[in-house]
């Protein structure tokens, strides 16, 4: 029995939140905890996995190791999933709270009506300005075509994570990117587990990437606990009256 104690206590970090969450981030929220009590469960079956077959050291099957691969891209599922509802339920009111949000969303504009000279973007812009001005509500329109070039694509790398923060007016390391560089190779495991099966087909015996169980959850934690920073830091700024 005490020779599984070390194997049987692996969980992932419980999700830490500062404060109450607004009602708009709620659904956020919510979609991030289911993505934990995933990750969580799929983390106990490579556990239960293990000790069904008495493993307590040594390497881990690939069947183990494609529970550990599902648990790390649960969880980048969970904060890309987060995010964006995140950003759907909550950009309006940040934008109306926050001068850094809304500097965020001028530049967007900006941009957008500016297009290129002589190319297919000069018309886009027009097109844009457009609907901009032919809307009941030009604020309302504009947030709304933000929102769609924020959550148009799946979010695969640490740049794209430190433009949403951005986006509500945070810096890196105020939702936890202390270290672009690592954040950047969660990804890349993240990225070469979705788009590459984690094939490796230089290797002698086996023809994947062989991934600990410490370092995984590592990863996992850190998608998460980004996910619980993003969360708190925007909840902070609903909080704020509007300016």
């Amino acid at each position: 029995m005490s020779k599984k104690t070390s194997v049987s206590t692996q969980e992932l970090d419980e999700l830490s939140f500062t404060g109450q969450v607004a009602g708009e981030a709620r659904n956020a929220r919510t979609i991030l905890e289911y993505a934990h009590d995933t990750a969580n469960s799929l983390l106990a079956a490579y556990v239960t996995v293990r000790e069904t077959r008495d493993a307590t050291a040594g390497t881990s099957t690939d069947q183990e190791q494609d529970l550990l691969r599902a648990m790390l891209v649960m969880a980048a599922a969970g904060l890309d999933g987060m995010a964006k509802q995140l950003i759907r339920d909550t950009m309006s009111s940040v934008v109306s709270k926050d001068p850094s949000a809304k500097e965020g969303l001028e530049t967007f504009v900006a941009r957008q009506i500016r297009g290129a000279p002589d190319t297919p973007e000069t018309v886009i812009g027009f097109k844009f300005l457009a609907r901009l001005i032919t809307a009941a509500c030009q604020q309302k329109q504009a947030i709304e075509e933000y929102i769609r070039e924020l959550t148009g694509g799946s979010l695969q790398s640490a740049d794209e994570l430190i433009r949403i923060g951005n986006a509500f007016g945070l810096k890196p390391e105020e939702i936890g990117i202390d270290d672009k560089r690592k954040m950047q190779n969660v990804f890349d495991i993240r990225n070469m587990i979705i788009h590459e099966l984690d094939m490796d087909l230089t290797g002698r015996q086996r023809k994947r990437v062989q991934r600990k169980l410490a370092d995984m959850k590592d990863n996992a934690n850190l998608l998460f606990g980004i996910g619980c920073r993003l969360l708190t830091e925007v909840n902070k700024k609903l909080a704020h009256p509007a300016t």
